[in-house]
Formats: C-alpha cells, structure tokens, sequence
C-alpha cells in the first residue's frame, strides 16, 4: 500500500510539473499572439500613413477570409470597387 501511494505521490508531482510547464507555455504563446495581433490593428488601421504594400496585405486577408465584411468597415474601406481594389 505504501509503495502505491508513493507511485501515486510521484505521478501527481510529474502532473503538476507538466501542468505548470503548460501553463508557461500557453503564456508564452498567449503574448506573443497579443502581440501579434497589436501589431497587425496598428499597421493595419494607419494603413493610409504608409505606401500600398499594407493596402495589398488587406486585401489578401480579405480574399483569404482572415478580414470579413464588417473588418474592412472599421478599417474605413469599401468592399465595392472604387478606390481601393478590395
């Protein structure tokens, strides 16, 4: 009996060890995305402070679908052909 709960003692300290290495990592990972995604608000939102290379990123987040309808309304284009190609 005492053996087992040794085993068990071990087991659940492993457990605890992965649980908190998983816990690091999706912290890690959750930053890195925060990041990311500030990044891409900020260029994508003074697309118009730059030249067309971001204009060209929103268009293909918009044809890949990663930008909907509603996206390119708060970013202030138009999915219609007029000024922009989207």
């Amino acid at each position: 009996m005492n053996y087992q709960i040794n085993e068990d003692k071990e087991e659940i300290s492993e457990l605890k060890s992965t649980i908190n290495n998983l816990k690091q990592t999706i912290s890690y990972w959750k930053y890195k995305f925060d990041k990311l995604i500030s990044f891409l608000h900020s260029k994508i939102h003074n697309w118009y402070d730059k030249d067309d290379k971001y204009l060209n990123v929103i268009n293909d987040m918009y044809k890949d679908e990663v930008l909907d309808d509603e996206d390119i309304e708060d970013i202030g284009l138009s999915t219609e052909k007029d000024d922009y190609e989207l």
